[in-house]
């Protein structure tokens, strides 16, 4: 049996994360998803904890929020004629990943902010019995849970600084058919700590301009692999470093407008060691992921002190070669659509926000079943996707 094809994408959190290149879920606050999540330079709410720290020293008093971003994809595999030609689907699934924010405002200079969000990971079904490549992935399913505190500092009436650690959960469940009466199930977990840093630039009434860094995490995942009998595994990944760069214009006192670039070092998942602990072999598997740039664009306008409607889009580049095509999600580039409103009254907002994803289809042929030496033509084929993302968020001021 396979067991790297069943390791590695559970490790990695390949599941189903449709609304960033690769296996991020960068949608983490529903005001910032209506804004296409070009918020690096805006970040006014408490989600600024994950957006850009340094924002969080603009936040007076204390400040909480708590919601989803959801996501309902819908994925279609058509099978080349050789392989009979007919389309896989992957089960109706909506996930509903939370995110929750906190920020204290200490002093004029010193603040301190708390996430707890869901960043990478979601979860795919193909059939069991029915779909072509059930003998390289049926179910799918990762959590992946990240916990991080900042602190910010303002310098002055221009900048502001931030820095926190982040420590991450990782869980998985994978499994695949070694025959259409054997299954094979893999469950994994493990945890890593990493870093971020941030800064936030006032240039004048008109102007700000952001910058959020978060480091690479090194996680150990260890598991089990069921099939006949039990075996225990363990491997070691990266989750990637990234850069967010951002502008963001104020027209007047109704129009806001921001931009962002996006940077994911996805180099950091070109080889995935494996080692069976029962045996202490090793197998390396060759992924040679790219790192990858998002342009997004969006606006805010404020109708009234009570109402402001948001839009947004973006264009998400994609990390897989296609001789490395991943096996258990259709990755390619693709573009959103944005749109949200924000309510408040007192102290009390609600954000909501909608967003259409569109993969752009992508065709396949020959790839490598994990080593740069064996075909796998199983994967051949046409690769569709489209996911939904409804949005809320509410937050409070202390």
């Amino acid at each position: 049996m396979n067991i790297i094809v069943l390791i590695l994408v559970a490790l990695m959190g390949l599941a189903s994360s449709v609304n960033a290149a690769g296996f991020r879920l960068a949608d983490q606050d529903a005001k910032a998803t209506g804004m296409a999540n070009a918020y690096t330079a805006v970040a006014d709410n408490a989600s600024a904890v994950w957006y850009n720290p340094a924002a969080i020293t603009n936040l007076e008093g204390t400040n909480v929020s708590l919601g989803t971003v959801m996501i309902a994809p819908s994925m279609e595999h058509k099978n080349t004629a050789a392989n009979g030609g007919a389309t896989d689907e992957i089960a109706n699934r909506l996930h509903i990943p939370p995110h929750f924010y906190a920020t204290h405002k200490i002093n004029d200079q010193w603040s301190l902010g708390l996430g707890v969000n869901a960043p990478f990971g979601l979860s795919t079904e193909w059939e069991r019995l029915t779909a072509f490549t059930r003998t390289v992935a049926t179910k799918s399913k990762v959590q992946a849970v990240n916990y991080n505190l900042n602190g910010g500092y303002k310098l002055n009436d221009k900048f502001s600084f931030a820095a926190g650690v982040d420590y991450a959960m990782v869980n998985a469940v994978l499994n695949r058919q070694v025959t259409d009466a054997i299954p094979a199930n893999l469950d994994g977990e493990g945890n890593g700590m990493g870093y971020n840093v941030a800064a936030m630039y006032k240039h004048n009434d008109k102007w700000n301009f952001g910058a959020s860094y978060r480091s690479q995490i090194k996680v150990t995942l260890e598991g089990d692999l069921a099939t006949n009998t039990i075996a225990p595994v363990e491997a070691d990944l990266t989750l990637p470093d990234m850069l967010q760069i951002g502008a963001a214009y104020k027209f007047n006192d109704k129009w806001t407008f921001a931009a962002d670039i996006d940077y994911t070092n996805w180099t950091t998942y070109r080889n995935i060691i494996v080692i069976n602990q029962n045996t202490l072999a090793e197998t390396k598997d060759i992924k040679n992921w790219k790192s990858v740039y998002a342009f997004r664009l969006g606006t805010e306008y404020k109708y009234s002190d009570t109402w402001k409607f948001r839009a947004g889009s973006f264009y998400d580049m994609n990390p897989v070669r296609k001789e490395h095509f991943e096996t258990r999600v259709p990755d390619s580039d693709r573009v959103a659509f944005a749109i949200g409103a924000g309510w408040n009254k007192n102290n009390l907002t609600v954000d909501v926000s909608y967003m259409y994803l569109m993969f752009l289809e992508r065709s396949i042929t020959n790839t490598y079943a994990g080593t740069a030496s064996t075909v796998n033509t199983k994967l051949d084929g046409k690769y569709n996707s489209i996911a939904h993302l409804p949005a809320i968020t509410i937050g409070y001021k202390f």
